[in-house]
């Protein structure tokens, strides 16, 4: 009696079920069917990937680059911030300009100077990451300096030389975490050939091997937008056929998505990549205040950081904050 009266329940309840799904709109159906397709799902099929993601209109950029949270305007020595980084400890930004040798700690709250390390003789500085109690400086002619973060003042970084040259212009630096390398950010020539032309071309140097990559690690150009349909505008397709131009580039600490700033015209923008390279999303960004932008860090938060230059003589250079939403 007790289980004809549980399977009497049960085909209630699934009759009852029914009824509520025939009456539901056909909007809330389709949501449904949606959200069930979306489900990541164990198995062959894995979960799905960031481009689908894209393609759905799920990925969303985790900054409003209209609305930061805070602007530090820099001292008259930093109308430029060529690199940017945040210290190991979290307590410090660091910058470099593109004229002096020397690296810059910042005060997070006020972008007054707290501190100066000297590292080299006047150079094209274009790139400044800090790993662990190391920092490395990127030369737009590929060279890479290292030195010690708790060196003296007036210490000599050590070069490295990457098959990279000034034809290649490096304006960016970065740590990727999840493979121990920097990554090195090219404005100009991506390699060698024509298979190369009108693209941007990021390489990897290896923290164990202390080698530069022989292929880039990832090539920004129109395919890779028409490839993964993340981008629909003809315009962004213009922008990435050879006016695309890095200028900084760094690893987000919490998704690992690479962003890569652009400063050159109508390319002004900031474009976002998966660690396998797909374009998950590219945003404008707006002349004022973003006058030209050059550098680009993280938080351990996620909270991010863009430096951009001074307008006219006169002018400061800032720094800019935005929360993750």
């Amino acid at each position: 009696m007790l289980l004809k009266k549980h399977l009497k329940q049960t085909f209630l309840l699934l009759i009852t079920a029914l009824a509520i799904h025939a009456c539901m709109p056909a909007d809330k159906k389709d949501a449904n069917d949606i959200n069930r397709r979306l489900a990541p799902v164990s198995g062959e099929s894995g979960p799905i990937s960031e481009s689908a993601l894209m393609a759905t209109g799920k990925y969303r950029l985790k900054y409003d680059l209209g609305a930061a949270a805070i602007e530090l305007r820099l001292s008259r020595e930093l109308k430029e911030v060529s690199g940017l980084s945040m210290s190991s400890d979290g307590a410090y930004l660091l910058a470099v300009n593109d004229e002096q040798g020397k690296v810059y700690y910042l005060d997070k709250e006020s972008g007054r100077i707290q501190k100066e390390l000297s590292f080299g003789s006047p150079g094209d500085y274009e790139g400044l990451e800090m790993v662990g109690g190391k920092l490395f400086i990127a030369r737009s002619d590929g060279v890479l300096f290292e030195m010690e973060a708790s060196g003296k003042e007036g210490s000599v970084a050590r070069p490295h030389y990457t098959l990279l040259n000034a034809d290649y212009d490096v304006e960016g630096l970065a740590y990727d975490r999840a493979n121990h390398r920097l990554l090195l950010a090219c404005k100009g020539k991506a390699g060698e050939g024509k298979a190369f032309e009108d693209k941007r071309a990021i390489y990897g140097f290896s923290l164990d091997s202390l080698q530069l990559s022989k292929e880039p690690v990832y090539l920004l150009s129109e395919e890779m937008a028409i490839a993964e349909e993340a981008i629909r505008e003809a315009w962004w397709a213009d922008v990435l056929k050879g006016h695309f131009s890095p200028s900084a580039v760094a690893v987000h600490p919490i998704s690992g998505h690479t962003y890569v700033v652009s400063s050159k015209g109508k390319a002004r923008s900031v474009l976002v990549m998966a660690p396998s390279g797909e374009l998950l999303s590219i945003r404008e960004l707006d002349k004022d205040p973003f006058n030209q932008p050059e550098g680009i860090c993280f938080e351990k938060d996620g909270t991010m950081y863009i430096s951009t230059e001074a307008k006219g003589k006169r002018g400061k250079g800032r720094i800019y904050r935005f929360r993750m939403l």
